[in-house]
């Protein structure tokens, strides 16, 4: 298992004399506001997903009773963290958990051997893909694994970048990319007189900006938020969001002509 930290900085539990011995990761919890209704059944008002919260059992070896101390020291100071962190199991290289620490864990002291463990509470309900659409590389790697895990081998490389009005953006993961609750950046140069609408067809959704746009200028939207050149200028819009189902979303721009629009996010996984 890899513990990777915010600034990139990664560890891998094998240099701690540890083995995963195996690590469970349960559906996400699916809490339901309920109304009862005399003389029927209850009423389902809405759904939400919440977080899940992750299982790791190590088997850990030491050569004595110091080494132990010395160990168990170690790996307190690897997962006992106040900021979030990400865990990456080899078996699945291509995706991360952002988690924190779920609670207190211990190590019954041993010369020589033992198991115990670990329990991370996951800050989104969705795995992420460690690499993102724009760092997207089909190329084999086993130090990488930028290729996502869930294509086709044999077709052609999915690309984000496009100079053209209409297009189709594949989002490799099985989960929706909503800018609200996952990143997503849009960034588009053209010329456009007056207004510029952005449609993803797939989701009926429409994004409209409302000002003209110059090929020296910059339209970037990112996240909830629209910079123009930069400088934030959400009202000029139809106050609308862009999402990305999973599999194709095809695109159409209107109102001028595209030099180029690009998207970078990174894919989910349920």
């Amino acid at each position: 298992m890899i513990v990777q930290l915010l600034d990139g900085t990664s560890f891998d539990t094998s240099d701690y004399n540890l083995k995963r011995l195996f690590h469970r990761i349960p559906s996400s919890q699916i809490d339901h506001n309920v109304v009862a209704v005399e003389g029927r059944s209850d009423i389902i008002l809405n759904s939400q997903l919440n977080n899940r919260t992750i299982s790791v059992e190590f088997l850990f070896e030491t050569y004595d009773i110091y080494d132990f101390y010395a160990l168990r020291d170690r790996l307190y100071d690897l997962f006992v963290r106040t900021e979030s962190f990400y865990i990456i199991f080899k078996r699945e290289p291509w995706k991360r958990w952002k988690v924190k620490l779920a609670n207190q864990f211990e190590l019954e002291p041993s010369p020589n051997m033992g198991s115990f463990t670990v329990e991370f509470i996951t800050e989104n309900t969705n795995a992420e893909s460690v690499y993102s659409s724009i760092e997207f590389v089909k190329e084999w790697d086993v130090n990488q694994h930028a290729w996502n895990g869930m294509i086709d081998w044999d077709s052609e490389p999915p690309v984000y970048s496009f100079n053209t009005n209409s297009f189709t953006v594949q989002n490799l993961g099985n989960g929706i990319i909503d800018p609200r609750s996952n990143d997503l950046e849009i960034v588009l140069t053209g010329d456009f007189p007056s207004v510029l609408s952005i449609n993803n067809n797939t989701t009926g959704e429409t994004y409209a900006y409302n000002r003209s746009l110059t090929t020296s200028d910059t339209l970037t939207l990112s996240n909830i938020r629209t910079l123009r050149n930069g400088v934030s200028d959400f009202v000029n819009t139809n106050k609308r969001l862009l999402t990305l189902a999973p599999g194709d979303n095809n695109f159409t721009v209107s109102g001028g002509t595209v030099s180029n629009i690009s998207f970078n996010f990174r894919f989910q996984y349920k």
